[in-house]
């Protein structure tokens, strides 16, 4: 399975031609065909560079916004060579001109995949085309479409100028580029502040500034804005605003100096609250340079849009991270995965999947290993295969859609033996047929060790690649003394995709289903330290129903299952009847107990003269909803067995 790109709000940015300034060359591609006078350089199979609407030039990691007829090259499609993929335009004559520049759209996310990155330029060549320069690094788009400004002055005066627009895939699986509305003048004297984006969100934990879509109801979110000096005065004081539609918020903007094609990032005083539901928010600049009048105002707003939504009380949010030591890229996937659990803990639930490592579960590598294209990855849900980076976008699509079921549990892990024991419980909203199963993962925190095998492997080292979350103050190998890893999946039960016959082929809608696992604990395990991650899996389409992660309590003393009570078992049928069998090897008075979750005795039963098999049922609608154990005590021993209301 493929990355796949989750969706990115539109950030809405004004840049366009003044009445004052001069058209050297425009290109909009609404043809339908490549200019004429246009040149596609490419080692692509795909012809590279190609014009069309972005329905046809899109692909399903590289899902390109429409904006009418553009210009893309798209290597997630065809997954080819576009190391060198340049699309340029005919010779221009800027021989006559001083002061020249270039605005274009672009739509390109500069992301990674399997530790390889893709790049985007515009380069120059004054030589046709035998020889290029690049001008200009296309950042990130932090949004949708956004409007790129890059200063040619250099090339005025020289008449044989061809500009181009270079993408390099650097011999990985990547993403894809895209361009539209080429736009190269010469400004004449004049002011013109523009606003040339507006995010609303918050640093994520490398920190880098990003805005989603989405957000949950109430959180405090930053209003940014970047603005460009398009004119040719220098910019020394504007007024600047924001308003949801609900509220207004104004500053005055003093002591600057944005000289002519600068750029200034500012972040309003005042955060945006995050409001339920569809809502827009907008930015305005004003009273440029104490009221001079302006080249140009249709420029001098732009717009975020932000759906607040509320998470459902009931649904969880089950992330497979698939890691290694030896990955260089990996410490992205720990930043993210401790981020989200730091931001969102009663709804995250993690699990670190390791490969070719000493925390390694075999069966567990295997299995996400049929669900990932390289490393570092997560698998949300089991529903696709995404960037670590992209896990908080991944999380707020989810989180406020009510879940078909919602699981429980407890679990202990016996200090003197080692032994685990898990009881789960899952309730279904609705009546359901198919093949749903249980499945657990024995989790465990700060988890360190010895020797080179547990060195982290550190791309971000030195700061070579940028800030992530401190792993640039390493050097390329993090030494394991430095190292704690979270998550490490230490027992998968149930099989990777779940336990057959954990829960029934027909579910009542509401009716408890109950299922236990065990395992034993390794003798190097920091026992206080470990916790459950449990799903409900539709093993026929493969995705996670729901999670639930609950701690691992610590337990003394002997196991208190006797062998002449094995086999013994209790169950709650619809009508709260809850019915236990018990495998006494000779008659036998018993004693039963059960107990709440705080192990006050809820209900006693005496019951005499039981034989090996006998059954015996109570009704118990009048207990409360949550776990209980029942203790069976005779002659032969003691039974302790869990059950769910």
């Amino acid at each position: 399975m493929k990355k796949l790109l989750l969706s990115l709000m539109l950030v809405s940015a004004s840049f366009g031609l003044t009445k004052a300034q001069t058209t050297i060359y425009a290109e909009d591609f609404e043809s339908g065909s490549l200019p004429a006078t246009w040149s596609n350089v490419t080692n692509a199979t795909d012809g590279g560079w190609l014009v069309g609407d972005a329905t046809a030039l899109s692909s399903s990691s590289f899902p390109i916004d429409a904006h009418t007829t553009i210009a893309a090259t798209n290597d997630d499609n065809c997954n080819c060579d576009k190391s060198n993929d340049i699309l340029s335009t005919g010779t221009i004559d800027l021989s006559a001109q001083t002061l020249v520049f270039m605005s274009f759209a672009s739509y390109f996310y500069d992301l990674s995949y399997q530790g390889i990155n893709e790049d985007g330029e515009v380069v120059v060549s004054t030589d046709g085309g035998s020889t290029w320069t690049s001008v200009y690094t296309v950042p990130a788009n932090t949004g949708s479409w956004q409007t790129d400004m890059v200063d040619l002055s250099a090339y005025a005066g020289n008449a044989n100028v061809q500009v181009g627009f270079k993408y390099n895939d650097n011999g990985g699986w990547l993403y894809g580029f895209a361009i539209d509305d080429v736009l190269i003048f010469a400004p004449q004297q004049g002011t013109d502040l523009a606003v040339t984006s507006t995010i609303v969100g918050k640093n994520d934990p490398r920190p880098v500034f990003s805005g989603y879509s989405k957000y949950l109801t109430g959180l405090p979110l930053q209003v940014k804005t970047s603005l460009t000096n398009n004119g040719t005065t220098t910019i020394t004081s504007f007024d600047y605003s924001w308003s949801d539609g609900v509220n207004t918020n104004n500053q005055s903007i003093t002591g600057v100096s944005i000289a002519p094609l600068g750029t200034y990032e500012i972040i309003a005083t005042v955060p945006y609250t995050t409001l339920a539901g569809g809502n827009n928010i907008s930015t305005t600049i004003s009273n440029i340079n104490n009221g001079t009048s302006e080249l140009n105002t249709a420029n001098n707003t732009a717009s975020f849009d932000v759906e607040g939504v509320t998470a459902n009380a009931d649904r969880k949010f089950f992330a497979e991270e698939a890691t290694g030591t030896w990955c260089q890229w990996c410490p992205r996937g720990a930043v993210f995965m401790d981020y989200m659990r730091a931001t969102y803990p009663n709804q995250f639930v993690g699990v670190a999947v390791h490969n070719a490592d000493p925390m390694t579960i075999t069966a567990y590598d295997a299995g996400i290993g049929t669900l990932i294209g390289g490393y570092p990855s997560v698998v949300p849900n089991r529903m696709a295969e995404i960037d670590p980076s992209q896990l908080e976008a991944s999380f707020l699509d989810l989180i406020s859609v009510a879940p078909d079921a919602v699981i429980s549990g407890t679990g202990t892990v016996n200090t003197t033996n080692n032994a685990i024991n898990i009881d789960l419980s899952a309730t279904f909203s609705a009546a359901l047929s198919g093949d749903y199963r249980f499945m657990a993962v024995v989790v465990e925190d700060s988890v360190t060790g010895t020797g080179t095998t547990y060195n982290q492997s550190n791309a971000y080292g030195n700061n070579a690649n940028g800030p992530m979350g401190g792993f640039e103050l390493f050097g390329t190998s993090v030494p394991a003394a430095s190292m704690n890893y979270d998550f490490v999946n230490r027992a998968l039960l149930g099989s990777f995709a779940g336990q057959i016959g954990s829960i029934p082929a027909t579910i009542v809608a509401g009716t408890p289903y109950t299922y236990s696992f065990t395992a034993t604990a390794g003798a190097t395990w920091d026992k206080a330290q470990l916790s459950v991650a449990a799903v409900v899996i539709n093993a026929g389409s493969g995705e996670v129903v729901n999670a639930v992660k609950f701690p691992i309590t610590l337990t003394t003393g002997i196991n208190n299952v006797n062998n002449a009570l094995a086999g013994s078992y209790v169950y709650m049928n619809a009508n709260y009847d809850l019915n236990l069998a018990l495998q006494l090897t000779k008659k036998s008075d018993v004693t039963i107990n059960i107990t709440d979750v705080t192990g006050k005795v809820v209900l006693t039963q005496q019951l005499n003269n039981v034989n090996k098999g006998d059954k015996f049922a109570w009704n118990v609608a009048s207990l409360a909803e949550g776990m209980y154990n029942l203790t069976a005590t005779s002659a032969d021993g003691k039974v302790s067995l869990k059950f769910v209301k």
